[in-house]
């Protein structure tokens, strides 16, 4: 669960802005993490400057609520009925963030293969990815590889041209702070990458496996332990989503970190 809930919830933030259009994205993922899988629901709302993520994990309710707006993420445990916010932005703003941002390497290649998601056209991508990192005392590569499916050029794409274009920047974090302590290296990769890829089309899907690259302990220890994320949307819906989707209810207390 700690794997999931700190990876994916990069992979939650595909759009918000001064959009027109609402969106439901229903979707399944999947996190390979010390060799142990964990598997759960995933439904993103999307609204104007908000967007709120639900996900069921192993029989454990967390919703995400992120307000461009106030650059805030409220996350919401409901089997305890607990609050905590965060700035979006607030370790963004470092030396290794920006690092990142400069020194990660991306590349893409369309495999040909297609599909549908809803009115979307979903194209497959080949994805290799690059960055140095540091594990302990040690100075590595971070690779990741795998697929992504990229929907181009959709009318949600357009309308949503707002938050993108705040999403442009390294000072944008497409993670939660806390989370992003235990595993730096790989969220400050996947959040860049995500950031990259929602820039260019609406993420269908992204399959993709890291591993570390170095000659000393810690990289070695790092290969034997299976990192992955598989992120599946099955089902995309333009209905109209309620604004009070996005407030918190009352009767969470709020905990500090």
């Amino acid at each position: 669960m700690k794997m999931s809930r700190r990876i994916l919830g990069l992979a939650a933030i595909l759009a918000a802005g001064h959009a027109t259009a609402d969106i439901t994205l229903t979707g399944r993922s999947t996190v390979m993490s010390m060799n142990m899988p964990a598997t759960s629901q995933e439904r993103v709302y999307l609204k104007k400057s908000w967007l709120r993520r639900d996900q069921l994990d192993r029989g454990k309710a967390y919703t995400y609520i992120y307000d461009l707006h106030s650059h805030e993420i409220s996350v919401l445990d409901h089997s305890l009925r607990q609050l905590q916010t965060y700035e979006m932005t607030a370790p963004a703003n470092t030396p290794e963030a920006h690092i990142a941002h400069k020194d990660l390497k991306l590349d893409l290649e369309p495999t040909g293969l297609k599909h549908t998601l809803g009115t979307w056209n979903c194209v497959e991508y080949g994805m290799e990815a690059s960055m140095p990192a540091e594990l302990g005392p040690e100075k590595v590569l971070l690779e990741l590889s795998g697929k992504v499916w990229l929907a181009k050029n959709t009318r949600e794409q357009k309308e949503l041209q707002p938050f993108f274009k705040a999403m442009d920047s390294p000072d944008f974090l497409l993670g939660i702070p806390a989370f992003a302590k235990s595993s730096p290296a790989q969220t400050r990769a996947l959040g860049e990458i995500l950031r990259r890829l929602f820039n260019q089309g609406m993420v269908c899907a992204i399959g993709v496996e890291l591993k570390y690259e170095g000659g000393g302990r810690m990289a070695d220890l790092a290969r034997r332990i299976g990192s992955s994320l598989n992120l599946v949307y099955d089902n995309v819906a333009l209905d109209p989503v309620p604004e009070e989707f996005f407030a918190v209810p009352p009767g969470y207390m709020p905990v500090r970190r």
